[in-house]
């Protein structure tokens, strides 16, 4: 049985981790903790001086932007294999590029995992209509069945 995480630091993942390692314990499974990272936007305001001649700044290319944050995803999936080792859980770590709604879909599908643990981050009824949430995606898009944890 494989179980797949979707982490990106916050308490709900933490929340979300927690709960699919009580799940898993007792039934062995292994999980796929994925990290996804968004990649940069394609485009920079261009910043100048009082002058109107553009400000002399040196900006990091879209492959730097997206090393460090890998770093910092890397980082985090660290952390929470170290309580799947704690928990005497298997685990697996993923770091995908992409929109998390989308990449967390594929993935699951590709990995045919057996569950898709994801947080909430419990936006309110306006919020989730104006911007949608990444868990009610997955939840609607998913091919495996999706646990949202609170």
């Amino acid at each position: 049985m494989k179980f797949l995480v979707a982490i990106d630091g916050s308490d709900a993942s933490a929340h979300a981790l927690d709960r699919a390692l009580l799940l898993a314990r007792p039934s062995g499974a292994k999980l796929l903790l994925l990290s996804v990272v968004e990649p940069p936007a394609d485009y920079f305001w261009p910043t100048v001086l009082p002058t109107g001649e553009p400000l002399p700044v040196q900006m990091p290319s879209h492959d730097e932007l997206t090393a460090v944050r890998r770093s910092v995803a890397l980082a985090t999936l660290e952390r929470n294999a170290a309580r799947c080792r704690d928990a005497g859980v298997a685990c697996e770590l993923l770091i995908e590029v992409g929109a998390p709604r989308h990449v967390i879909c594929d993935v699951a599908e590709r990995e045919a995992v057996d569950i898709v643990v994801v947080g909430s981050r419990g936006l309110g009824d306006v919020q989730r209509l104006m911007l949608g949430s990444v868990s009610d995606y997955v939840v609607h898009h998913a091919a495996a069945p999706v646990l949202v944890v609170r």
